[in-house]
């Protein structure tokens, strides 16, 4: 079976990114995403950005801002990103035998099919929701767990056309859904939740076996997103992608952000420095580290002169 992604703008992709994060902004021709106040960074962190071309969101030179650079700009931090690379050549012989077998025994479970229906979702997997919520206490998204939010959160989704919902079934009951849509020759997988019973039977290495089967199968995409790495050390959700061939990409990147933030950050909180600056270490899994930019000392770039700002373009 091959499952027809319709390759979205990036306009449509930031219409979807809003539903998630009301804090997705359009600055000079670039997406922007407020990962904290007054912090942004760019909506596709695999994008690269001339940095003498951007300007960020007003709002940001009173914080700070970040975005992937090309080969030979200066960088002085990382973005580090979850890539399942060549994606046109996935096949199940290319997990380990564990992987593989819990692939089979879910297969043997679970059905996967797209979600078409909007009050089926609804009704659905809220209660899938709520399992998944009770198991993980995840606090981005925690408004959904009331029903009238999931119910409007659906009507949002529901409305952005090329988006891509998968359900795992067992026995007719819905156990775990994924979202997911084609952005240019990216395939991103965007969202994943399962209730416990079926996280136990193996439903989230179905749902991504099946993902990347089709994406192969139809040669639509280049490279499937996983999102940024979420913790040091590819712990959590990071080591599940990693055991299964996902690859830790280091993108070369520019931080720019206020000095008097940079200063509080190192002195009170290193560890948060740290993931700005891409600072992870020990990650599970093969990495494929991009080096081709020029490095600075990581965090020591702050916000661009006048003069250079004065240039910047749409």
């Amino acid at each position: 079976m091959t499952f027809p992604w319709q390759r979205m703008t990036i306009g449509e992709f930031a219409d979807f990114e809003r539903i998630l994060n009301p804090g997705v902004v359009q600055a000079n021709g670039i997406y922007w995403r407020r990962v904290r106040p007054m912090f942004y960074r760019s909506l596709l962190p695999f994008q690269e950005y001339d940095p003498a071309l951007v300007k960020p969101p007003a709002m940001a030179w009173f914080g700070g801002f970040q975005h992937t650079v090309p080969p030979g700009e200066i960088a002085n931090s990382f973005l580090n990103l979850l890539m399942f690379e060549e994606a046109g050549t996935y096949s199940l012989d290319s997990l380990d035998y564990q992987r593989r077998r819990q692939v089979k025994l879910a297969a043997k479970q679970f059905t996967i099919r797209p979600i078409t229906d909007k009050e089926e979702f609804k009704e659905k997997a809220y209660p899938v929701y709520r399992s998944f919520y009770e198991r993980t206490q995840y606090q981005y998204g925690s408004q959904r767990t009331k029903q009238d939010f999931f119910s409007r959160w659906t009507d949002a989704l529901f409305q952005i056309p090329k988006l891509v919902a998968l359900g795992g079934y067992r026995n007719g009951v819905l156990g775990g859904v994924s979202l997911s849509l084609l952005l240019e020759d990216t395939l991103y997988y965007a969202i994943f939740f399962c209730d416990t019973e079926s996280l136990r039977s193996q439903l989230s290495g179905l749902m991504l076996h099946s993902l990347r089967e089709w994406a192969a199968e139809c040669k639509c995409a280049r490279q499937i997103f996983a999102g940024l790495c979420k913790n040091e050390g590819g712990k959590g959700v990071d080591d599940f992608y990693l055991q299964r061939g996902c690859k830790l990409v280091k993108k070369p990147a520019l931080l720019q952000i206020n000095p008097l933030t940079a200063f509080l950050l190192r002195r009170f909180l290193p560890g948060e420095y740290d993931r700005l600056i891409g600072d992870i270490r020990d990650a599970r899994g093969s990495q494929a580290v991009e080096r081709s930019a020029s490095f600075q000392k990581p965090g020591t770039t702050v916000f661009a002169t006048e003069t250079q700002t004065s240039n910047c373009q749409a």
